[in-house]
């Protein structure tokens, strides 16, 4: 029997890597909580290379091949690292997944490369995906906290502007998705959207003793 592919999703802000990270300390029976963005292999190589040669990317190289190194890690990674745990029967809950590069694909790129994301159509449908609703507002509050605890500031994609325009793009995408999505509220505090999220995964990965 194959694991259940579970994505967890939403605009910046939303909590869905703190979420993440929770789950992974809470007693996930035979479940790998992880992102397919980890160890980006192609990317990683462009990194060095701007270390190594002293540049930046971003005075060299436009979005739209830095978006294709970003897909070809995404393939990468899931074909050699998350495929083979849902074949041995292990679930593997994602933080992000292909909804999202198609979005980033629509709302940033020139429309002539919307193309680059059919290469994602290779990857496995997944079998549940939990959608993080959550107001521009509350996002970007949560954005600013980061930033000032981390001392990191907020990419392009987190403005305002951005922000709505993800919002928009997801609420449209969602119900051309042939999978199962799920919204939950998480407008809330971290607790009762950690709450929400172990609710919906249940039987699915939740040992008993475990469950909330």
């Amino acid at each position: 029997m194959k694991g259940k592919l579970i994505i967890l999703f939403g605009i910046d802000g939303s909590g869905k890597s703190t979420i993440l990270n929770m789950l992974k300390s809470s007693g996930l029976n035979n479940t790998i909580c992880t992102s397919c963005l980890t160890n980006a292999i192609f990317e990683e190589e462009l990194y060095r290379a701007e270390r190594i040669l002293n540049f930046s990317r971003a005075d060299v190289f436009s979005h739209e091949f830095k978006h294709v190194l970003h897909i070809g890690s995404v393939i990468y990674n899931v074909f050699n690292e998350v495929l083979p745990l849902l074949n041995s029967g292990t679930n593997v809950i994602l933080d992000r997944y292909t909804i999202c590069i198609k979005l980033f694909t629509d709302i940033f790129l020139t429309p002539s490369c919307n193309c680059l994301s059919k290469a994602l159509e290779c990857l496995p449908t997944p079998d549940l995906g939990i959608y993080f609703d959550t107001s521009v507002n509350t996002a970007l509050q949560r954005i600013k906290e980061r930033s000032n605890r981390t001392g990191i500031l907020p990419h392009y994609s987190e403005s305002k502007e951005a922000l709505i325009m993800k919002k928009r793009g997801y609420e449209a995408m969602i119900p051309n998705e042939n999978y199962t999505i799920l919204k939950i509220n998480a407008n809330q505090n971290i607790d009762m959207v950690y709450s929400s999220v172990a609710k919906i995964l249940g039987d699915i990965c939740i040992s008993p003793e475990n469950t909330i």
